[in-house]
């Protein structure tokens, strides 16, 4: 991001305004033109909206104060940039995630582009493409460690931790509490998950997921794992004893 660009490079009319205010930082001029119903999520030249401009002024007094005002950061995207949010969590410091938090955002947010609810929240984009300071912050302001995907039955934030580079991130997330191992409804288990990164990694990152290894076998976790397969055959085991309905089972 670059302070080179200018608010008239992008913005005419009462967005102009609001651009202009950005650039000398007056935060005053952006709330009242929020009062007087100016549009602050209006796209400009590029499909540049002041929330993308604010970003490129790296101002995070306006990033705050857009979503104070209402602007939400993980909609208006553009091409071959994401969203703010997205630009937010890519950044190498965690300025931008907290100045959203702290004009508003949840830290359990799941909206998508569109504004709509997409049952994926904040803390499993934020493993994907942000750094372990990043979860950190969404932890400490309340992400919750042990949202399940699906329903309940898919994906936490621990299992999702261990598929990627960053096994720092699932060590952090273990230390907070999170569930250990959980099994999905392929057989696949976190402990399987971690096995397979140990054999299929090599320098610090398998040192990483090692030490993970050793923290859930405190936990209680049997290493070697069970084959996928074997847990799925278990699983439907336990099921069947239960006198569930056949049809049940193999939809399932």
């Amino acid at each position: 991001m670059s302070r080179s660009y200018t608010a008239s490079e992008f913005f005419n009319g009462p967005q102009l305004e609001m651009a202009e205010a950005i650039e000398r930082n007056d935060m005053a001029a952006l709330r009242q033109g929020a009062e007087q119903g100016i549009d602050l999520q209006a796209r400009g030249n590029k499909q540049i909206t002041l929330m993308w401009f604010a970003l490129l002024q790296e101002n995070i007094d306006a990033v705050r104060t857009l979503v104070e005002l209402g602007v939400h950061p993980n909609e208006s995207p553009v091409e071959g940039g994401g969203t703010p949010l997205g630009q937010a969590l890519r950044h190498k410091d965690t300025h931008y995630l907290e100045a959203m938090l702290d004009g508003g955002l949840s830290p359990n947010d799941s909206t998508d582009n569109e504004g709509n609810d997409k049952d994926y929240p904040l803390i499993f984009s934020t493993i994907t493409s942000g750094t372990l300071e990043h979860v950190k912050l969404l932890v400490e302001r309340g992400a919750d460690i042990h949202y399940r995907l699906q329903q309940g039955v898919g994906s936490n934030p621990f299992d999702s931790s261990t598929t990627g580079s960053k096994p720092e991130i699932a060590i952090y997330l273990l230390d907070q509490g999170a569930e250990p191992n959980i099994r999905l409804r392929t057989g696949v288990t976190t402990a399987w998950r971690v096995h397979n990164r140990i054999q299929g990694t090599s320098g610090t990152e398998q040192e990483g997921y090692m030490q993970l290894r050793d923290m859930m076998i405190e936990h209680g976790i049997e290493f070697p794992p069970l084959l996928p397969q074997r847990c799925a055959k278990k699983c439907v085991l336990k099921v069947c004893h239960r006198w569930f309905p056949l049809a049940m089972i193999v939809n399932h």
